[in-house]
């Protein structure tokens, strides 16, 4: 049984090398446009959320980034006052 395995792997990785045959100097226009019309058809396949659930997952992030913000000020406020006023007894 790993016989069989293993030389479905080899024929796959013969397979793979032997169909990359292409150039990789004859990227020039063509593939260029290619890519923009490869990237057009995904961009069309994209489902947008409604306008509701985009504001609600707007007004989501602005209250995680603002209740974030005050974490890490606070945090910040409480090593900076450990360090300098209780660790190294400087006051001011």
């Amino acid at each position: 049984m790993t016989e069989h395995t293993s030389e479905k792997k080899t024929a796959k990785v013969g397979q793979l090398v032997e169909g990359n045959k292409e150039p990789s100097s004859n990227i020039g226009r063509e593939g260029l446009f290619a890519y923009f019309s490869n990237s057009w058809l995904e961009f069309k396949k994209v489902v947008w959320p409604k306008r509701e659930d985009a504001v609600k997952m707007t007004m989501f992030v602005i209250v995680f980034v603002a209740v974030l913000s005050i974490f890490i000020y606070a945090a910040d406020t409480a090593i900076s006052w450990l360090f300098f006023d209780v660790l190294l007894r400087r006051e001011g």
